[in-house]
């Protein structure tokens, strides 16, 4: 079982611990996950993403190979930024959803953990001749990310030197409090968001710096509870939960963020344009909520039901503190994705609820 080397000062904070997969305890929350996601949306927040997956890809033919191997464009990109894209088997599934970000002389990948082995799997099957290495660097670089629409203030307030501003996916090196640190602007959560890099030394100091910020804009921490309701409010995908080696990008609403239809062969290529070129995918991602008079709350896994036709199904259940209210995620038949369409959540045991599809993301 994997653990923070910050399980002390959370738990100094009176963190209460969860388990995500595969095998990572990760802080759930600190008390109050509704105080934490407002505290995120309205200002900062600081989290701990120990559990993100590392490499390090280098060799001569290191931007060649992986270009091949994701949906989205590398041989383009420059020193100082990164791209959001999709690892992909032969027939377009996604096995992850990796951030790579070029440096002078490797790439650098982050992405989930359960998406990790399958990823590494595939693109290690298919070096052959290559001068290209995999070398996994998870356990010795961590990520704290800063959230919010004052991440980048609370950022400022702790650094050494200036810090300006980031395109989104660019990133740079920053000095806090003596640690050298890699502050890169990846906006995961649907909103300003920047992941912070570092060693395992410089772990603990940085941690300790940003929670000794100017109280105006001092991040709040925040657990996974919170994050997921960011997300989820967001309409941003999580792989492991909403988006999986079952799906497709275009189901999942990330094709224009993810895939390049202008860039060379890749693997999966050949079905993603496919379907680009000739229509839409059967089904796709929608929010749903709760009928006002319903009583009962579905969870993931549960069907979808429409006409007494299984449609679908839900990949997760958030609080949403936005809607005051349960929000679903889950996958259903495209003509049903049109917002105010009724359905019902159907369980293991038969109960059923009724739902609602509601647009995302979620507004006030």
């Amino acid at each position: 079982m994997a653990v923070t080397s910050l399980i002390d000062q959370h738990r100094a904070l009176d963190a209460k611990f969860t388990q995500i997969a595969p095998e990572h305890v990760v802080v759930n929350h600190y008390g109050d996950p509704l105080a934490e996601h407002r505290a995120v949306a309205r200002g900062a927040g600081l989290i701990d993403r120990y559990y993100r997956s590392k490499l390090r890809v280098a060799g001569g033919d290191a931007v060649r190979f992986l270009n091949g191997q994701v949906t989205n464009d590398l041989a383009h990109l420059e020193v100082g930024h990164g791209v959001y894209a999709l690892a992909t088997d032969a027939k377009g599934h996604c096995l992850g959803d990796p951030y790579i970000y070029r440096f002078p002389d490797s790439l650098m990948v982050d992405l989930e953990p359960s998406a990790t082995n399958p990823t590494v799997a595939s693109w290690r099957h298919h070096i052959i001749a290559d001068d290209v290495t995999l070398t996994d660097i998870t356990g010795d670089m961590h990520t704290l990310s800063v959230v919010g629409p004052r991440a980048l203030e609370a950022i400022r307030a702790v650094a050494d030197t200036e810090v300006g501003e980031l395109a989104p996916l660019a990133f740079a090196g920053v000095g806090i409090g003596g640690q050298q640190v890699v502050v890169a602007r990846s906006d995961f959560t649907g909103g300003p968001a920047y992941d912070l890099f570092l060693w395992t030394q410089a772990l603990i100091p940085v941690w300790n710096r940003l929670l000794a910020a100017p109280e105006k804009v001092r991040p709040t921490p925040f657990g996974d509870i919170a994050l997921s309701s960011l997300m989820a409010e967001a309409g941003v995908v999580r792989y492991g939960r909403d988006l999986t080696d079952k799906n497709l990008p275009q189901e999942a609403g990330i094709e224009e963020r993810a895939v390049s239809y202008t860039k060379g062969c890749y693997l999966g290529q050949e079905v993603i344009c496919r379907i680009h070129s000739q229509g839409h995918p059967t089904r796709t991602l929608v929010g749903l909520v709760i009928a006002a008079t319903e009583e009962g709350e579905p969870t993931a896994g549960d069907k979808l039901i429409h006409e007494g036709k299984e449609v679908g199904w839900l990949t997760q259940v958030v609080n949403s503190p936005t809607l005051g209210r349960p929000l679903a995620l889950g996958y259903v038949k495209r003509n049903l994705a049109l917002p105010s369409t009724t359905l019902r959540a159907r369980n293991r045991k038969g109960k059923e609820v009724h739902l609602e599809v509601i647009a995302l993301p979620v507004r006030a």
